[in-house]
């Protein structure tokens, strides 16, 4: 759960794998008690649709929706440390199947010095309904760790997750924090997928664009997914 000391309006326009696009607003408020709310969604056209039998043409096409809102807060509480708690509701249409759920992510920050910040979160806890029947999500679990080199200006950012359906998955990355260019590069592994990222972002007085490029194991048959934000500081 990332703290920002500025409040900002920021508008996404994201790829992701195929042709699977999508769009996000986020509106960030609040000096000593952050908050943030934010709509996305994501959306497929025209995906073919074969049936069981292999033949010369599709028997036709059809599309994907899915949609999200969140809010979340966080607040010191009196403590050396910040907690945070996001609750979130989704919907996904598919054909006549639709998917509505509620989750809730809760985590914290831990400052150890003035160079090292430990996290810890709670991801996923709720339920979905699909067609009035209710399911428990696998819960996501995981702790941080993050060094700040003050020479250089640069993180090294490592995490450890674990998902009750996916299992164990380790992250490590790097970002600069310069004045107007920064950089940043991650990798993850786990037992389903490898893969890494590259990023960078400018700011220029009121105005921070960011984009970024994902890598996976099925690049060359799915694309490259991509990201672009545009943020204004309020």
């Amino acid at each position: 759960m990332n703290i920002s000391s500025h409040p900002f309006l920021q508008f996404s326009l994201n790829h992701w794998l195929g042709d699977i696009k999508g769009s996000q607003t986020q509106l960030r408020w609040g000096n000593e008690i952050p908050k943030q709310l934010h709509i996305q969604s994501w959306k497929a056209k025209d995906i073919e649709l074969w049936g069981e039998r292999p033949g010369d043409s599709p028997l036709g096409t059809f599309g994907v929706h899915y949609l999200s809102a969140g809010y979340s807060i966080s607040h010191h509480l009196d403590t050396p440390f910040r907690f945070g708690l996001r609750i979130q509701t989704n919907y996904s249409h598919l054909f006549t199947e639709y998917l509505l759920g509620t989750t809730l992510d809760i985590g914290t920050l831990i400052p150890i010095s003035s160079s090292i910040i430990l996290g810890a979160v709670i991801r996923n806890v709720g339920y979905e309904y699909t067609n009035k029947l209710r399911s428990s999500l696998p819960i996501e679990s995981g702790i941080g760790f993050a060094l700040k080199i003050a020479p250089t200006k640069t993180s090294i950012l490592t995490d450890l997750l674990y998902n009750a359906q996916h299992g164990q998955e380790i992250r490590i990355g790097l970002m600069t924090n310069w004045r107007w260019l920064n950089f940043s590069a991650g990798t993850s592994v786990s037992n389903n997928r490898n893969a890494s990222a590259l990023g960078f972002s400018f700011s220029y007085r009121r105005i921070k664009v960011n984009y970024g490029i994902y890598f996976h194991e099925k690049s060359s048959v799915l694309g490259i997914p991509q990201f672009l934000d545009i943020r204004r500081y309020l």
